[in-house]
Order: C-alpha cells, then structure tokens, then sequence
C-alpha cells in the first residue's frame, strides 16, 4: 500500500496537470474536484517537507552540526559530515 501511495505521488505533478488541459471549465464539480486534489496534494507535499525537517534535526548525527553558525556554504557541511564520519 505504501509503494503505492509513493507510485502516485511521485507522478501526482503530470497527473494534475493532464487533467488541468482535460477537464471541462464550465462544469463545477470539475473544477472543484481538481481544486480539491490540488489542495490535498500541496497539504501532503508540506506534511512530508515539515517531517523530514524535524527527522533532520532529531537524527544525532546530524543534529551536532545543523545548529553550527559557521557552515556558510555546501562545502562546509560536507567537510562536517565527512569529520563526524571519520569519528565512527
């Protein structure tokens, strides 16, 4: 069932928008079911976004580092990351 829901979500963007070009303007449950998806789309899309936010920043490897003010660019997370592997 999981794979499922990650099959259809994974595809959700080219979904909505073939029926964007397909569905009838002047019929309104039409419009209000495409609206509707459209919604629930964007609300599981930033519930997944907000999750893996807080699964970052619960995870201890990651954690020692996501709080350091002096990691400026990618480069310097990627040299974090790397000493806190070399640790282990």
């Amino acid at each position: 069932m999981g794979a499922i829901f990650q099959r259809i979500f994974k595809w959700m963007p080219l979904i909505l928008f073939i029926l964007l070009l397909f569905i009838d303007r002047d019929i309104f449950i039409h419009v209000f079911g495409y609206i509707c998806l459209l919604i629930i789309y964007t609300v599981i899309l930033v519930a997944r976004i907000l999750n893996a936010r807080d699964e970052w920043h619960s995870d201890p490897k990651t954690s020692k580092i996501s709080g350091d003010k002096n990691i400026q660019k990618m480069s310097d997370f990627l040299e974090k990351m790397d000493g806190l592997s070399e640790e282990e």
